[in-house]
């Protein structure tokens, strides 16, 4: 014998929990996504790259201070040089 009140009630509670397991699956997709932006965020922000002058190009900075007759201050070094002037005018 079969009871249909009990197979009604037993599809519907079968298709509220498939529901609600696609949302919680699809909520949980949607937050991986939003923590991959933010850590992706985070790594490019820790690239930090290190801007270094080669000997040639100090030994050309040297000869265009001279040249020149720039004055620079004593406690900063080429970095404040190569801030002032953007184009690199030695290198010409």
């Amino acid at each position: 014998m079969r009871n249909f009140l009990t197979i009604e009630v037993e599809s519907y509670t079968g298709g509220i929990f498939m529901s609600l397991l696609a949302v919680f699956f699809i909520g949980f997709i949607f937050i991986a996504m939003k923590n991959l932006d933010s850590d992706v965020a985070v790594i490019n922000s820790e690239q930090v790259q290190v801007k270094t002058i080669s000997a040639t190009e100090r030994v050309l900075i040297q000869n265009w201070i001279r040249e020149n007759e720039i004055k620079i201050p004593e406690e900063v070094g080429y970095r404040y040089l190569v801030g002032k002037y953007p184009s690199r005018p030695w290198l010409k």
